[in-house]
């Protein structure tokens, strides 16, 4: 997983929810524990969102919010590659 100011562009993007920085939006799964979402960018880059109620989710694979590369810029000066960019824990109770 990688974790740099490159990715952390797209991170803060959609958690700030700036608008102006994605060019599409698209809510792919929603229910009171889980929530999905594609942001497209304007330099071509997709990444997806996702969200879990970790109280709901018990398997080895819970997060809390989950973000991944689904297709990487064009052009790629940073080299980015597809696939899980950032997860972000809260203790329970949290956000």
């Amino acid at each position: 997983m990688k974790n740099n100011k490159h990715t952390n562009y797209y991170v803060t993007s959609i958690i700030q929810d700036i608008q102006t920085r994605f060019v599409a939006e698209e809510t792919t799964k929603f229910s009171l524990s889980q929530i999905e979402r594609t942001y497209e960018f304007d330099d071509g880059a997709i990444v997806k969102y996702e969200w879990q109620d970790k109280s709901v989710v018990t398997d080895e694979d819970s997060y809390n919010h989950r973000f991944t590369m689904a297709r990487p810029p064009k052009p790629n000066p940073h080299k980015l590659k597809k696939g899980v960019i950032k997860i972000i824990e809260y203790p329970e109770g949290g956000r």
